[in-house]
Formats: structure tokens, C-alpha cells, sequence
């Protein structure tokens, strides 16, 4: 079985259509999109809507956090407030429905292996702003989070939001695939293997 996850689009619409494309090419049995549609790039609905008539699973990020409950959920980005009250002004209520509905997780599990696709690591998913702080990777909270039960019962766990590519334990990141130079990852399972490879963004 092939899965493809991308993350971080960031509103870079011709990005977006390249990765799809590529998946197209690998034939991936199943995509994961690990959230972040909004912020830098100018294309942002374009991409909510691409990704809304895709069909394929889209996970909620921080992004969408302040698309749909404004950037009260997130102290740091106050320096955003203005952007994302533009944001939600001009959603339509179908495109609210569509980010309200969309998960902060999805588990599955593939020829035996299990697996977990988030935005980022959780420091409470039950939180008006569940993941982890960036900065957790680098006071050492990130690294005790992958040794936490929580992670450690899976295979394999993929992350975006750092927008690096990086290996800690079983957690793989995946960069942003709306920034230059950036890859998503084609994993694959079968009965004896889980292993997976950063395709890059042409």
C-alpha cells in the first residue's frame, strides 16, 4: 500500500496542483494532507477549494486553528490578527464547515503497521490550541514527547508545521510543500516492511 502526506501549502496554489499531480503519478492508494492552507502565499482559496473537491484527507493546522477561531487560540500570533480577521470574513459558510469538519488527526493502519498523521505532536488535543510550541524543538520537549506512550504505539508517526525535513525516533517530518525546495513523502507498507521516501517538489 502507498500513502502520500504532504503539508504547510501556505496558499501556493501551482505547488499544490504539482504535488497532486505527482501523487497521481505514484498512484498512491491513499493522501493525507497534514494541514496549513493559509499565510504567505496570496492563493489560499484556491487551495481550500482544490483541497475540498480532492477528496482526500485534510487535517487541521494551526492555520486553520485561526481560520476558524481567530488567533485568541495562540498567544504568539498576535502579529497575525489582522490577516486571519480577513480570512474569516471572507470564508463562506460552506468553507467554515469544511475546516470545522476537519480532523487534527487520522489514524490507520496498513498490512499490520500502525500509524498516525498529525499537523504537529500534541501537547493536549483536547486544547483550543493542541500542538506542541515550536519551540519545543528546541528545549528538549519535542524529543520527550516522541518517547511519550502516546507516540511510541505507533509505527510511524508523520508531522508537518516545522516546515524541515527530519527523523526523531518513529516521528517523520515532512517540510512545507508550499515553500522552494520543499518534498512531501511516499510511504509504503506491505506485510514485511513500513519505509517511505521524500519525493521532492518539482
Amino acid at each position: 500500500m502507498k500513502i502520500a502526506v504532504f503539508s504547510d501549502i501556505h496558499g501556493n496554489l501551482k505547488a499544490l496542483k504539482t504535488v497532486l499531480e505527482q501523487i497521481r503519478e505514484k498512484k498512491a492508494d491513499l493522501t493525507v494532507f497534514l494541514g496549513d492552507i493559509f499565510q504567505r502565499g496570496n492563493e489560499e482559496f484556491e487551495c481550500l477549494e482544490l483541497l475540498k473537491a480532492s477528496g482526500i484527507i485534510c487535517l487541521k493546522g494551526n492555520c486553520e486553528l485561526y481560520a476558524e477561531h481567530g488567533v485568541d487560540v495562540d498567544p504568539d500570533v498576535e502579529h497575525l490578527r489582522e490577516y486571519y480577521d480577513g480570512i474569516r470574513k471572507r470564508l463562506t459558510a460552506e468553507q467554515k464547515e469544511f475546516i470545522s469538519n476537519m480532523p487534527l488527526f487520522y489514524e490507520a493502519e496498513c498490512c499490520g503497521h500502525k500509524m498516525r498523521f498529525s499537523h504537529f505532536l500534541f501537547l493536549d488535543v483536547d486544547a483550543p490550541y493542541p500542538f506542541l510550541p515550536l519551540s519545543s524543538l528546541k528545549n528538549g520537549d519535542f524529543d520527550k514527547a516522541c518517547l511519550s506512550d502516546e507516540v511510541m504505539e505507533y509505527e510511524l508517526v508523520a508531522v508537518g508545521h516545522s516546515h524541515g525535513n527530519f527523523v526523531k525516533g518513529n516521528v517523520v517530518s515532512v517540510s512545507a510543500s508550499g515553500l522552494e525546495g520543499a518534498s512531501w513523502l511516499l510511504i509504503e507498507a506491505d506485510e514485511d516492511t513500513l519505509s517511505f521516501e521524500r519525493i521532492t517538489i518539482e
